[in-house]
């Protein structure tokens, strides 16, 4: 090869080269006619949340704002928010060679979506026109039930019937015809966006955004409806397009299936997260795996709910701490959850409470949790310097003498060493706290509340008579509830 070939091969691998790196990183123009402020934001969407990503101030000699760098956005929703009033509109990066794109809008009234344009990304342009097309049937159907409500007043003040009153009813429902048709419009433009355009992420939001049309055959039926609107909830959700999870709509979709559509009871809920969770593993998106698995451990280990951190304890230990560790863990921080996880081991609701044998603070002898023969037991850490286990031990002794003699016992563990328990004697009369009381030495009360998952002041536990966890974290009040329930069920059986 002479060197002029060589210097010409070697000059097309550099401008090919140039080519490649040229789309390796995001390019985004932003035009805001008559906008006034110096400073534009670029923002993204991450399940519920937005979180800024660069920071424009000042325009180009082209009049943009340009947001420019040499990587890669991750796919997803994005947005544009102008100061000082916080308005924005949102737009898509729906793929690597869609991140050099050119948006021009204005503002109406805080309506940057009206006359948005966005150039370089037919995705967008589909996203664009979806939005403007329902901008318009929208107000169609903002008109339609403003003159609806009109004339359902007009028919509600008048009396009997006659021509004028027939006429305003052929009206209404004439209205009522055209607002069906509108949302027949809007489905059939979905229906057209889906055939013509399965794979944009345009497309992928309103699929992942419908909900199941219930059969007319069975709409009358609440029961039926709930068991078939919960069995297709997720019928057009792709599991594997990771781009779902920098929307809102995942999450959303999310949160609703578990909480909404799901009996709020641990097993209901375990199965409803097994079932997403084993529906992202099916389909193979780990980053979608990565943010689903981490938002529900999230959300369940901070879940006020009674009972709850059984999901906690479940998803932890299933999914965390199993055989396949997440990779995309910090290994501190799985360390942490682990522990968490071992700690709520013995104390889930629904398993046997542990056995414990603690020295009773009246009479000196040692007294067994297993030993005491009644229909419920209540387990009671409390401390005589917390100003909290003194308002709950005030309301829970009128409890106690209330079903004392009715199948009930407190087991109290005051957290004082049993060799310093003048404090806790102290409380036990100034109270009135007639029940066992309890204290030991301090590697049983350490054990003890060990076992028991015990970090804070007070603590209750429920247990039935075989002594397994019915519920935990109560207050006097749901104690008083719970038991008033259990009598009355007693007292239908027997009578």
């Amino acid at each position: 090869m002479n060197w002029i070939a060589h210097s010409l091969l070697t000059f097309s691998l550099f401008c090919f080269a140039q080519g490649l790196w040229a789309q390796k990183g995001y390019d985004i123009k932003v035009k805001l006619k008559d906008y006034k402020n110096d400073t534009c934001i670029l923002g993204y969407r991450l399940g519920d949340k937005t979180y800024v990503k660069d920071t424009a101030i000042g325009r180009n000699a082209q009049g943009y704002f340009e947001f420019k760098k040499d990587t890669l956005l991750e796919k997803g929703v994005y947005l544009i928010l102008t100061k000082p009033s916080n308005s924005y509109f949102e737009f898509l990066v729906p793929s690597d060679e869609e991140q050099t794109l050119t948006l021009e809008t204005k503002d109406e009234g805080g309506n940057w979506v009206k006359n948005l344009n966005i150039k370089g990304s037919k995705d967008n342009m589909a996203f664009v026109n979806y939005l403007h097309f329902l901008s318009e049937q929208a107000e169609k159907n903002r008109n339609l039930q403003s003159r609806l409500q009109e004339l359902q007043k007009e028919l509600d003040e008048m009396q009997g019937q006659g021509p004028k009153k027939a006429k305003l009813q052929a009206e209404k429902e004439e209205l009522e015809q055209k607002m069906k048709k509108l949302n027949g419009e809007v489905t059939a433009y979905q229906e057209k966006m889906i055939k013509e355009q399965p794979n944009y992420l345009s497309t992928k939001l309103i699929l992942a955004s419908r909900q199941p049309e219930v059969p007319e055959a069975i709409a009358g039926d609440r029961l039926q409806s709930y068991y078939y609107f919960k069995k297709h909830y997720w019928d057009d959700f792709d599991f594997s397009d990771m781009r779902l999870i920098r929307t809102p709509v995942f999450q959303q979709k999310l949160d609703f299936y578990c909480d909404k559509l799901t009996v709020q009871e641990p097993d209901s809920v375990i199965a409803s997260v097994d079932f997403i969770l084993s529906n992202i593993i099916k389909a193979g998106d780990k980053d979608m795996y990565q943010f689903a698995a981490a938002h529900l451990l999230n959300r369940y280990a901070n879940s006020k709910v009674i009972c709850m951190d059984n999901v906690y304890y479940h998803i932890g230990s299933k999914y965390y701490c199993g055989a396949e560790k997440p990779e995309w863990v910090d290994p501190e921080q799985l360390e942490k959850i682990c522990e968490n996880v071992e700690d709520l081991r013995y104390s889930l609701c629904g398993e046997k409470a542990q056995d414990i044998k603690l020295t009773n603070i009246k009479t000196g002898l040692p007294v067994s949790l297993y030993g005491l023969k009644k229909r419920f037991v209540a387990v009671y850490f409390w401390d005589p310097s917390c100003g909290n286990c003194s308002k709950n031990s005030k309301k829970l002794v009128p409890v106690y003498e209330k079903w004392k003699d009715k199948g009930f016992e407190i087991y109290g563990i005051c957290s004082k060493n049993i060799d310093d328990v003048d404090a806790c004697k102290k409380k036990i009369k100034e109270l009135g706290m007639n029940w066992i009381n309890t204290s030991d030495k301090a590697y049983p009360l350490a054990l003890t509340k060990k076992l028991y998952n015990v970090k804070v002041n007070p603590f209750v536990y429920l247990l039935d008579q075989e002594k397994n966890i019915l519920y935990k974290r109560l207050d006097p009040e749901q104690i008083d509830q719970i038991l008033t329930r259990a009598a009355e069920e007693e007292a239908k059986e027997k009578g």
